[in-house]
């Protein structure tokens, strides 16, 4: 009973989608609520080594078929991209949008693409979410409920997602990253359009407080980063193709930038802000080889076991969750 949070320790692209899925089947949540900025970043989970289920709008908890999605009233919507995910993965009857969302145009998009300091400066993804929240900020952008073919989904997310938490489980799955947020980032510019923390999840879908159960942190065994911006450690492009970890933004299709290892300070710093009471380490098999695949835990490498042990010292809260390969059942419970 209550909410469970879903958050990036650092720059995103760690699996959080993939890691909501897993809690709310884990958990039989019967909501998954979509928070964040909007859909400038993706999600995707492969469910055979061919198939695999991509979004940018919903959540993935749906892959559990009782449970109802939903967009929190701080996420920016393309109405566009929320139709094609409906119609495609026939949620009509289990997705509701919070009515007071603020809609990204075409207008905000060309804005985006047009914008000389996001294109070569930022990286921005142009989905036009950024440009969408700026116009919702000075209180002139379009809601949810202005658009006539979300209608038939429109809710109050925030009292649903109040009531479902009194009794019973709901996952809220964050976009992004803690280092891009808005305000807390030590890398501005080179951040998103607002902040990407539990405190931020929360406020994205207007839960109170005391419904919060949880919040599970997740850690990228070999951090990422797509567009602009530091990061301790980089690896070259010829280095990543040749350690077979190659990965690409499943909005923009960038090949991802990504690191030597884990900056502990910055993680540290993660769990400060985040107060994580559960960790998921995501994308092991790029860290360790040996372990791609395994789903016991009597089959952690000695790299990894080490690795856990780091990251439970550095955040002071347990790690739960081993993701070991890319599939959706290759994902140990510790618990």
């Amino acid at each position: 009973m209550g909410a469970i949070i879903v958050v990036d320790a650092l720059w995103g692209d760690s699996g959080k989608g993939k890691v909501a899925a897993f809690l709310t089947q884990r958990e039989n949540a019967t909501l998954c609520v979509r928070a964040g900025i909007g859909t400038n970043a993706g999600h995707s989970v492969y469910l055979t080594a061919e198939e695999s289920i991509r979004t940018r709008q919903l959540p993935l908890g749906f892959l559990h078929p009782t449970t109802v999605v939903a967009v929190g009233s701080g996420v920016a919507v393309d109405p566009r991209i929320f139709n094609d995910e409906v119609t495609r993965y026939h949620l009509q009857e289990r997705v509701k949008v919070d009515y007071r969302c603020p809609i990204i145009t075409p207008e905000h998009i060309q804005r985006e693409r047009d914008n000389t300091h996001l294109v070569q400066t930022v990286g921005t993804t142009a989905s036009g979410s950024g440009m969408a929240q700026a116009d919702f900020a000075l209180r002139k952008a379009q809601q949810a409920k202005d658009v006539d073919v979300l209608k038939p989904y429109l809710a109050d997310v925030a009292q649903l997602a109040n009531e479902q938490a009194s009794v019973n489980t709901v996952v809220v799955e964050s976009s992004q990253g803690t280092y891009p947020s808005l305000a807390l980032s030590p890398d501005y510019p080179y951040v998103t359009s607002g902040n990407c923390t539990v405190a931020a999840a929360v406020d994205d879908v207007g839960l109170n407080w005391r419904k919060v159960s949880g919040a599970v942190m997740v850690v990228k065994a070999v951090p990422s980063r797509v567009g602009a911006g530091p990061l301790p450690g980089e690896i070259s492009p010829d280095e990543i193709r040749r350690r077979g970890i190659a990965e690409y933004g499943v909005v923009t299709g960038r090949l991802r930038r990504k690191a030597e290892g884990i900056p502990w300070d910055m993680l540290r710093y993660a769990a400060m802000l985040n107060g994580p009471t559960e960790i998921a380490l995501t994308f092991c098999d790029h860290y360790d080889p040996q372990i791609t695949g395994v789903t016991g835990a009597d089959q952690l490498t000695p790299a990894i076991k080490a690795l856990i042990a780091k990251v439970e010292q550095t955040t002071e809260a347990p790690v739960t969750i081993v993701e070991t390969g890319k599939l959706f059942e290759h994902m140990i419970d510790l618990r």
